[in-house]
């Protein structure tokens, strides 16, 4: 009977330690600590987002939270193993974000970034950082438009304040006009 005990038990450890096992090959063998957001945006930035996408109609895409080194790029490469230029440069847009890209909807061609500034803009990091992003845009010629948080947004300002930045290829202009971030 001890015996069968026994062996009962190491079966079921066989099995437990196979299944185990498996389950690590199929997920990779591997446990992060992350969990979903529960949401892209806030309400403040939704209703910002609505209002913008309301302006535009269907002539633009609009891409939420963008990364401004998917945005800017440096314009230079490394010249030799030690040429740290291009790291620092890439190091200072790569964990930084916009709040709206406006794009063209064929081909993504970048017309206009745009910030949705709320209390927090007035911190002293926050304007650091944002007069740095607002020199970063004008350099690369792109276009950034400020906007100031609110409860509510008036489409029809959005819209003439993004029109200028509207004309996609087929309409006419190619480029972005160089601008420096305007506040409204």
């Amino acid at each position: 009977m001890a015996e069968m005990l026994v062996l009962i038990t190491a079966a079921l450890v066989i099995v437990v330690f196979t299944l185990w096992q498996l389950k690590r090959m199929v997920s990779g063998g591997r446990r992060y600590p992350y969990i979903p957001q529960e949401r892209l945006n806030t309400p403040t930035e939704q209703a910002f987002y609505t209002a913008v996408q309301r302006a535009v109609g269907t002539t633009v895409l609009i891409a939420c939270k963008v990364r401004i080194a998917d945005v800017l790029q440096v314009r230079f490469r490394q010249r030799h193993r030690r040429d740290q230029r291009w790291w620092h440069y890439f190091r200072l847009i790569s964990s930084k974000h916009v709040d709206l890209v406006v794009c063209e909807p064929h081909g993504g061609r970048i017309l206009a970034a745009i910030e949705l500034d709320d209390r927090s803009h007035r911190r002293g990091d926050r304007q650091r950082r944002d007069r740095f992003v607002d020199d970063a845009f004008a350099s690369a010629g792109v276009p950034l438009l400020r906007f100031t948080a609110g409860g509510r947004y008036d489409v029809q300002k959005i819209q003439e304040r993004l029109a200028p930045y509207l004309t996609t290829s087929n309409e006419g202009s190619d480029t972005c006009p160089n601008t420096r971030s305007i506040t409204s």
